[in-house]
Parts: structure tokens; C-alpha cells; sequence
């Protein structure tokens, strides 16, 4: 079961929003925020990750699908890889464009944590195979199919569960709520 944690909102920023218009939701339960995250997850393509190895970050933005809260990134190779050879721990980060002129309080967007796996197509066929399915991936009006994969790209699909997501969205009602897995 994940919990929940909703940021208590400061007098001069709760008055802001009430001017503003906006009303803040008081989640209940982790389910009504999971279906909140899934919402704006489900609507946007780009996540930022962001992987570690001997004190250097490095952030590669991606195409992502997504299944619940688990994310599928599928990528012919790159320095991420061999960052997440020595360290499974990731971070990213998924927002929406806004202009602060036209909407102060239009930001919107998430940060996560959490553990990848890698399936490499040749090394494990078969989870690559389950998670390239989970993917449910779509070109144009064609679905992709495993054979459509280059055989000249040794294709990995790195797959995210997070352990904990902040996400706020002032607009739809959200103000810093905290999810955590369990």
C-alpha cells in the first residue's frame, strides 16, 4: 500500500490561489492521487532521466510509455546504459510547458525516484519481449512490431518503478503531494 503527503500550503500562498481562482484538492487516499499522476502521465511523451555514475549525473531527455506508475523507455544505447551498469538508482522528471507572463500558476509537472532494470533484446528475449508488449508502442497508424527493431541495434528497454513522485499542478488543483510506494 502507498501512502500519501500533502505539503501544507502557507496563509500568503493559499490566499493567492483563492484570488487566483484555484482550489486545492485534499487527497484522501493514495488511489485518488495515482489516478491524478496517471492523467497527466498519460499526457505527456518526454521524460528528463536522469542517471549516476562516479560523481557525474547525466540527464538524457526520452520518449517514455507508461503502465500505472511503471515507465518503459526504449533506446538503442548511450551513456545511460552504462550508468545504470553501476547504479540502478534513476531519478526524472516529466513537465509541461507553461509561460509564468501568461498563467503564474500553470506550472505543472512531477519528479521521481526510483530502480530501472534493462532488458537487452538479445540478452533477455524474453523480458524485453513482455515489456516492449506492455509498451502498447504505436507508429503513426502502424503498430510496431518486434521485426520492425533494426537487427543492426542491440535495442534495451529500460523500465522505472518509482518509490516516490512529487507532483504539483496548481491549475487542476494539486499543490506538492508526495506519493511513496510501500
Amino acid at each position: 500500500m502507498s501512502i500519501i503527503k500533502q505539503a501544507i500550503i502557507p496563509e500568503h500562498i493559499r490566499q493567492a490561489l483563492k484570488q487566483s481562482g484555484i482550489k486545492i484538492k485534499k487527497y484522501r487516499s493514495p488511489v485518488s492521487v495515482e489516478r491524478d499522476l496517471t492523467r497527466f502521465i498519460k499526457r505527456n511523451e518526454v521524460l528528463h532521466l536522469s542517471t549516476y555514475q562516479k560523481n557525474v549525473v547525466r540527464s538524457t531527455p526520452v520518449g517514455y510509455r507508461s503502465k500505472g506508475l511503471t515507465f518503459y523507455i526504449l533506446s538503442e544505447g548511450g551513456g545511460k546504459f552504462a550508468n545504470l551498469k553501476e547504479n540502478k538508482r534513476v531519478a526524472f522528471s516529466i513537465a509541461e510547458p507553461y509561460s509564468v507572463d501568461d498563467d503564474f500558476w500553470g506550472y505543472k509537472g512531477l519528479q521521481a525516484w526510483g530502480k530501472a532494470r534493462v532488458y537487452s533484446r538479445i540478452k533477455n528475449p524474453d523480458l524485453f519481449k513482455e515489456a516492449f508488449k506492455a509498451m502498447g508502442l504505436r507508429v503513426g497508424a502502424k503498430k510496431l512490431k518486434l521485426k520492425d527493431l533494426s537487427p543492426y541495434f542491440n535495442h534495451k528497454i529500460i523500465e522505472i518503478v518509482p518509490v516516490r513522485i512529487k507532483y504539483t499542478n496548481p491549475r487542476e488543483g494539486v499543490y506538492r503531494i508526495t506519493w511513496e510506494a510501500s
